[in-house]
This record gives structure tokens, C-alpha cells and sequence, in this order.
């Protein structure tokens, strides 16, 4: 009688030395966010197992089981748990959070308004508003450039998306987003759920964040009821005319709930891709002065259109490296709702998985001298050569973010506007320092000053050597 050979063992990928008791790497990764993928993925490889205070997550950078996990086998994983519990009062179930089929459902309603020929019609509106915020700039005065750009992304989004003219109470909003935010960033770091109706300063700060803006988005729904949606196509309107899974109006919870995913995910990550990208081009000023000098061929005095992107060539490769180098959702998760396998490595039922741009974006087998700031890689074809995953400042699979096609066409048409009236100028001591929650933050502010273009003449731009982008 032959013996019933026993099965192979389960392969895992490799797990990093050290580790505490029941804490595992999570001090490690805790204490440097940015530092420590980095350096596990050149230790130990594309696949790495950690413990993070219990649970067994997954660091993946290789594209191949990147592009399993958002694409092939997208139906095998789920937004990690881990961290949308702890924003339920925020997103509810909107489409950022919702998952199977009710997210099917709410996808298909948000896609039609943020099609590419949709959010064209907003071209005139993205360069008004621009053109407002630069005017609002004092020649050779120092400010932070990121307060700016979330209010003017602010504005934009929600004079395009939701076509509500909200002046009257965008402080009130730019203050509750800005509270809301920062407490957002110690939910994304804690791995432990406290609840929210525990009376807690900052479960109160955020609970009061988020009062704040659900009553500027219950007066813009009922402005938008009171004068009605005939002839609108914008996503607002969309909302207010959909229909439920079971064929009902949505409900107000679930029209709010969906404002908020847009609004909160739609205009910080705007902010900070053009935040980072004034900061970057303060440091390269040639690159800078290529940048004016294109947008002066292409527009001259005229105002830019989105059918004036594709001659902006290098003003187009400016922001993609930018979103290269600085991604503002620097890492995202799934969870594993299903054992499955990930090449060649088993993944059980419970796994977090967490996908890192800011590693990937540093991989030099995709990107040949991946820490310096170099537009002109885009200009080649770069975008066809590297992987499907090698470029993921949206996201990927079938939960890319919804409103990319938005996002570049706000960021390409702002910058032209803004470059086309002056040049930027670095003002600050040291290079910036970033702080990652739920994106990558620039602690302490982006010091720059606004030079206004004299009539017929070329920029004035200093050619001081540039800050590695690394540091």
C-alpha cells in the first residue's frame, strides 16, 4: 500500500528580520513610511510579508501581481477594511468606498459626467478661476503655494462637477476640509478602530469637520432641486436623476455620501500633484523657462483650451513626472476575500495587500534615474514601453479613479494660465519635507514667490542648482 504523499508546502513571499511581539514591523514601517518600503522591497524583493500588528500584509511592487490584484483578478480583493472603517461617517457608502455590487452600480452612474468630451465643457471655467487665484498673487511676496492651490482646486471642482457657484461659502468649506484632512491623517496611521461617539478632541474636531460640509452640500442639493436639473450633464445633476438598484431615486444619504467621494478625493490630490509641481519647477528653472516658452508658442495671449493639451507637450510631461515623483496617493490597499495565488506565492483569505506608487515610481528597471526630476522621459514614448502598473498616479483596474480625465485637463489648463502671467520662484531654506497619511503632504509649506511677466519679455529665472528629488 502506497503512502498518501502530503501536499507541498505554501510558498510566501520573504518577511523582513526583526520584529516585536504582536507588533511586528509595524514601529518600523510607523516610523518611516516613505523610508522603509523602499528599503524592504531592495532587501527582500518585489513581494514582501510583514506583520503589521497582527495582520499579515502583503508590500507588492512587482507589476506583473500588481496588475493580478487591480485588473485580472480584481474580483479576488476589496478596499482594505482597515482603513475605510475608520472613515464610515465620512464616505458612507459612496462610490470611493462602496464595494460589489452596489459599487458596480454607483460607478456606472458616476462615469458619463467624467467621460473626456464631458469634462471639456469646463474648459472656461477652469481657466477663469485660475486666472482669478493668480491675480490674487503680490509680485516678489513669499507664500506657501499649497493653501492656494486647494482652494482654487476647491472651487474648480465644485463649479464643474456640481455647477454650483459655492464663493459665498468656500471658507467655510476650505476650513472644514482643512480641519477634516488633518484629522483624516491620524485615522489612515492608526491600526486600532476607536469609535466615533467616543468623546474624544479629535473625534469631535472631525465630527464637526464633517457637519460643516454636509450643510454647504445639503444647500447646494437644495439650490440644485429649487431651480431643477433640465439641460444640466453635470455630476450633481446626474445623481438627482439617477436611479437606485431596485429602481427608486437615490436617497439624500447616498447622494451625500457620493459629493463627499468626489469632493474630498477629487480636489486634494489636484491641489497637491500642482503644489508639488511649482515646487519641482522652482528647483529646475531651465526646465521652468522651456515650459513658459512652450505655452507662449502654443497660446500666446489667448486663453488655453483643453484642444491646446496635446501641443503642450512638454507642460503635459512637467505634471506626469510630477506626478511621478511626488504621487499623491503614495499607497493604497486591497484585502484578499479569497485565498488565491499571486505569482506563485499564496495569498489567504484576509490578506492586506498594499501597492506603493512612491516604491514603483522609483523602480530604475522602469525608470532610468528614477530619483532625478526629468520631463523629457515622457516625450519619447516612455508612457507605451513600461508596464501596465509601472504608472499608477490614478490607481489602476477597474477602480481607477473616476475623474482622472478631469484631474489632468484642471492641472494642465491651470498651470499653462498660471505660467502664462509669471514665473515662480523658490523662496524657502531646504527642500520640502513630506508627510504621508492618506497622500503625501508637504509639511511646513511650499515657500514660494510669484514673478509677474513684464508685456513682451522673457522670464527672469534664477539658475540656482536644483534640490535632488530624493531628499
Amino acid at each position: 500500500m502506497s503512502r498518501r504523499r502530503a501536499p507541498p508546502p505554501h510558498r510566501y513571499p520573504p518577511r523582513p528580520r526583526g520584529g516585536l511581539p504582536f507588533l511586528g514591523h509595524m514601529p518600523a514601517f510607523a516610523g518611516d513610511q516613505l523610508g522603509y518600503p523602499i528599503a524592504v522591497t531592495r532587501d527582500y524583493g518585489d513581494m514582501v510579508e510583514m506583520n503589521l500588528a497582527g495582520y499579515r500584509t502583503w508590500l507588492v511592487s512587482d507589476t506583473a501581481a500588481v496588475e493580478q490584484v487591480l485588473v485580472s483578478d480584481h474580483q479576488k480583493f476589496i478596499k482594505t477594511p482597515l482603513i475605510w472603517r475608520q472613515l464610515t461617517a465620512v464616505f458612507g457608502t459612496g462610490v470611493l468606498a462602496c464595494e460589489g455590487s452596489l459599487w458596480q452600480h454607483q460607478r456606472r452612474i458616476a462615469a458619463p459626467p467624467f467621460t473626456p468630451r464631458r469634462v471639456q465643457a469646463y474648459d472656461g471655467r477652469i481657466v477663469s478661476l485660475a486666472k482669478k487665484e493668480v491675480d490674487r498673487w503680490k509680485g516678489d511676496a513669499t507664500f506657501d503655494v499649497h493653501p492656494p492651490m486647494m482652494n482654487l482646486m476647491l472651487r474648480t471642482l465644485t463649479g464643474t462637477v456640481f455647477d454650483a457657484d459655492t464663493e459665498s461659502e468656500v471658507k467655510i468649506m476650505e476650513h472644514a476640509l482643512r480641519r477634516l484632512l488633518h484629522e483624516m491623517s491620524y485615522r489612515f496611521r492608526r491600526p486600532v478602530l476607536i469609535p466615533d461617539w467616543l468623546p474624544l478632541p479629535s473625534n469631535r474636531r472631525y465630527l464637526r469637520a464633517i457637519a460643516d460640509i454636509d450643510g454647504v452640500v445639503g444647500r447646494i442639493v437644495a439650490e440644485r432641486k429649487r431651480v431643477g436639473t433640465e439641460g444640466r450633464n453635470d455630476y450633481l445633476s446626474t445623481l438627482l436623476t439617477a436611479k437606485d438598484q431596485q429602481g427608486r431615486p437615490l436617497t439624500p444619504k447616498q447622494i451625500r455620501d457620493d459629493m463627499f467621494s468626489v469632493l474630498i478625493a477629487g480636489h486634494e490630490t489636484t491641489a497637491l500633484t500642482l503644489t508639488f509641481t511649482f515646487y519641482l519647477l522652482t528647483q529646475h528653472p531651465e526646465i521652468q523657462a522651456r515650459v513658459i516658452a512652450e505655452i507662449d508658442e502654443v497660446l500666446g495671449e489667448r486663453d488655453a483650451t483643453s484642444e491646446d493639451i496635446a501641443r503642450l507637450k512638454l507642460t503635459n510631461a512637467v505634471i506626469l513626472e510630477s506626478m511621478r515623483v511626488y504621487p499623491a496617493a503614495w499607497m493604497f490597499g486591497r484585502e484578499a476575500i479569497e485565498d488565491c495565488e499571486i505569482q506563485g506565492y499564496h495569498c489567504p483569505k484576509g490578506t492586506q495587500i498594499l501597492i506603493a506608487p512612491w516604491v514603483i515610481h522609483r523602480d530604475a528597471r522602469h525608470y532610468e534615474d528614477p530619483e532625478t526630476f526629468r520631463p523629457d522621459r515622457w516625450l519619447d514614448g516612455l508612457a507605451q514601453r513600461i508596464p501596465r502598473c509601472a504608472f499608477l498616479p490614478f490607481g489602476g483596474g477597474p477602480r481607477i479613479c473616476v475623474g482622472n480625465s478631469l484631474s489632468m485637463i484642471e492641472t494642465t489648463l491651470s498651470l499653462a494660465t498660471i505660467l502664462q502671467r509669471g514665473s515662480v520662484e523658490w523662496r524657502g531654506t531646504a527642500p520640502i519635507k513630506l508627510y504621508p497619511s492618506a497622500t503625501i503632504i508637504p509639511q511646513g509649506g511650499v515657500p514660494i514667490a510669484f514673478k509677474p511677466r513684464v508685456q513682451g519679455a522673457a522670464p527672469d529665472l534664477r539658475q540656482e542648482p536644483a534640490v535632488p528629488v530624493g531628499e
